[in-house]
C-alpha cells in the first residue's frame, strides 16, 4: 500500500514540473530583437553589410542633364513654322507664302500677309504625301480683293502646282478633293459686275496627269 502511495505522489510531482515548465510567461525568456535598418545616410552599401540586401533596381532611368526626351512619331513644330517629322507649314507661314505668290503689293497701314482663308491637305499627286492647298487673297483696305486656290506640292513653298484663279476675279471658293482630281466652286465678277456683287457661279476640276493637272475648262452659269 505504501509503494502504491508512493508511485501516485510521484507521478503528481512529475505533472507539475511538466505544466510549470509549459505554462511559463513568455516574457521570462528572451526574444531575438529584429536587425536594425540602416539609416538613410547609410547607402546602398550599407544595407548590404547589414544583411539587408542591395536597394531596388529603378524603373527608369533620369533623364541626362542637357539630353532632350524624345517627342515621339507625331513631330513638334519648330520655331521654323514647320515640323521636324516634315509637318505642314504653319497658318502664319502661309500667309507669308501666299503674299509672295500672289504678288500683293505692300501697302502702308497694312501687314506683308495674305489673307488666308483655309488650308486643306490631301495627296493630289499620289506620291504619297499630302499636297497644301491654300485659298488666299491679297490685304486690302477697302473690298475683298481677289481669291485663289493654290496647290503647292508636300511641303514646298516655292512656286505652286496650280493656281486656280487665275484670269479670274473669284470672290469666294469652295474645294473639295477626290483622288487626284480637284474641283473649285465659287462665285466670281464679270467684267461689269461691281466688286459688291458677284454674278457669275463657276465650277471647275482639275486632275493630276502625273506631270502637272489638266482641265477642261470652267463650267459657268449666270446668278440671278
Amino acid at each position: 500500500m505504501r509503494q502504491r502511495t508512493k508511485l501516485v505522489l510521484l507521478a503528481v510531482a512529475g505533472c507539475a514540473v511538466i505544466a510549470t515548465a509549459a505554462c511559463g510567461s513568455p516574457s521570462n525568456s528572451a526574444a531575438t530583437p529584429p536587425a536594425a535598418a540602416p539609416s538613410a545616410s547609410a547607402g546602398v552599401g550599407a544595407a548590404a553589410d547589414e544583411g539587408v540586401g542591395s536597394a531596388a533596381t529603378p524603373t527608369a532611368s533620369p533623364v541626362q542633364p542637357g539630353k532632350k526626351p524624345s517627342i515621339g512619331q507625331g513631330g513638334q513644330q519648330d520655331q521654323g513654322g514647320k515640323s521636324d517629322q516634315g509637318g505642314p507649314v504653319s497658318e502664319a507661314d502661309w500667309k507669308k507664302v501666299a503674299f509672295r505668290t500672289l504678288g500683293c503689293k505692300r501697302q502702308a497701314g497694312l501687314p506683308e500677309r495674305a489673307e488666308v482663308k483655309r488650308v486643306d491637305h490631301a495627296d493630289l499627286t499620289g506620291d504619297g504625301q499630302r499636297d497644301a492647298i491654300v485659298v488666299a487673297s491679297c490685304p486690302t483696305t477697302t473690298s475683298t480683293n481677289a481669291v485663289h486656290v493654290f496647290v503647292f506640292e508636300g511641303n514646298s513653298t516655292g512656286k505652286p502646282l496650280l493656281d486656280a484663279g487665275q484670269g479670274l476675279y473669284l470672290r469666294t471658293a469652295d474645294v473639295q478633293t477626290s483622288g487626284r482630281k480637284i474641283t473649285v466652286d465659287a462665285e466670281a465678277l464679270s467684267d461689269d459686275a461691281p466688286l459688291c456683287c458677284p454674278d457669275l457661279r463657276i465650277q471647275q476640276s482639275w486632275t493630276w496627269s502625273g506631270s502637272g493637272f489638266e482641265t477642261k475648262g470652267p463650267k459657268t452659269t449666270k446668278i440671278s
